[in-house]
């Protein structure tokens, strides 16, 4: 027999540990961003902020939510500013050229999404982002990882 409080833990334990498998990486051991990109192109996995769970997500921080481009991808109905057909818009140009090295990776960021296609990309930027050492993730500004290697990482602008 099976009892019904039984059948249903092991249902909702199975969705938990479906839509956690997306977030939580075993390898690594640690939780990543569930929305790893911006319709900007930016890569959120390597942002590090710990408030956000990345731009295309509903849990965002404030400057995340004010951004315009990440407004007008939503209301073209965007996943990617690269599939719009006014990119690149002064808006994004502007961005993209901005002091943030970071930035600075979009437009290649992008090209590639448009050429090659989104998961890809992700696949791409997780390796790109991980320590070569330990596996750990690393983000942009990161001088050293936790394994102690140290990254080439940028510096912040002044």
């Amino acid at each position: 027999m099976i009892y019904p409080h039984i059948f249903n833990l092991h249902i909702a334990v199975d969705y938990i540990l479906k839509v956690t498998m997306d977030i939580y990486d075993f390898k690594r051991g640690l939780i990543m961003k569930s929305m790893k990109c911006g319709p900007c192109g930016l890569f959120c996995g390597a942002c590090g902020a710990t408030d956000c769970d990345g731009c295309l997500s509903d849990n965002t921080d404030d400057l995340v939510k004010q951004c315009k481009i990440r407004k007008c991808a939503g209301d073209r109905n965007l996943d990617f500013c690269c599939h719009c057909s006014h990119y690149p818009c002064k808006e994004l140009h502007d961005f993209m050229t901005d002091r943030w090295p970071h930035h600075w990776t979009m437009e290649p960021n992008l090209e590639y999404i448009r050429d090659n296609g989104a998961q890809k990309w992700i696949k791409d930027q997780k390796r790109i982002w991980s320590c070569s050492s330990c596996g750990a993730m690393i983000y942009w500004y990161q001088k050293m990882c936790r394994c102690g290697k140290q990254l080439n990482a940028w510096e912040l602008p002044e």
